[in-house]
């Protein structure tokens, strides 16, 4: 995909043409494989990890860019590290108590209690009794470099606030769904999760002052045409704002004196 220099002219159809480019490797955040007729099919969803427990085997870089994604989220995830040694970052978080620290070699038994497991080693022998082991107690494991023994895949992301888009290409190339994500970043700047909080506040508005369910489908309408993202692209939110409250009192109006 090539980000399209007339985005402004293009607008909404634009987006459009992105979106179903890209619809069958765009999923939300994990999968699951499912086996139909003996081919393998990653499912997606989202995984509230509340109360969950998360442990990561590994200390090195990649376990540490594994535990960022899972504070990134903002979950009140428990998350475990299971390593010898780790990286400065990861000490800093252990330090700070957002992670607790297992200093020692990983045994068969440390999987207790777990929701998700992440395989991080330099070691495939570590990481294959890690699988072993998940498998066994029915636990979801990612393992680093072996999307076969990986029973959930984590996709390249892209996140504004609660919203959301993610990547994944089911492990067979990682290189390809980076290289997406940053034309999704290009594509939708931060000022759409500012938006996203804009628009449901708007949405709540709008079930009290657009009445009939026709109302609220002309608003949305209105709400996805290519010159508000534009404006919401460019970060004028305020201007986006304005001009839906017009719409919706245009809206209303016309309903009111029957010319709708």
């Amino acid at each position: 995909l090539l980000v399209d220099n007339h985005y402004k002219e293009s607008g909404l159809p634009l987006l459009l043409f992105h979106f179903t480019l890209i619809c069958g490797i765009i999923s939300n955040v994990n999968r699951i494989h499912v086996f139909l007729g003996g081919i393998c099919v990653l499912y997606p969803l989202n995984v509230d990890l509340t109360g969950r427990c998360v442990v990561i085997v590994g200390g090195g870089t990649v376990a540490e860019r594994k535990v960022c994604g899972i504070l990134a989220a903002d979950s009140e995830a428990s998350v475990r590290v299971i390593a010898p040694a780790l990286t400065d970052a990861l000490r800093a978080l252990a330090d700070r108590g957002r992670i607790a620290w297992h200093s020692e070699q990983y045994t068969n038994g440390d999987l207790t209690d777990a929701f998700l497991v992440y395989a991080a080693t330099d070691s495939a022998a570590v990481n294959a009794s890690v699988a072993a082991e998940a498998e066994k107690r029915g636990i979801l494991v990612n393992v680093i470099d072996d999307p076969r023994t990986s029973t959930f895949h984590i996709p390249s992301t892209v996140r504004r606030g609660d919203f959301l888009l993610t990547v994944s290409t089911g492990g067979r190339s990682p290189a390809l769904s980076r290289a997406i994500r940053m034309e999704l970043e290009q594509l939708y700047p931060e000022a759409f999760g500012q938006w996203l909080e804009r628009v449901a506040h708007l949405r709540r508005e709008m079930r009290t002052m657009l009445s009939t369910s026709r109302e609220r489908t002309a608003f949305w309408r209105i709400a996805l045409r290519p010159y508000i993202l534009n404006m919401v692209h460019d970060g004028e939110l305020e201007k986006a704002e304005v001009e839906l409250r017009n719409a919706a009192l245009d809206i209303g109006a016309k309903s009111s004196d029957g010319s709708d």
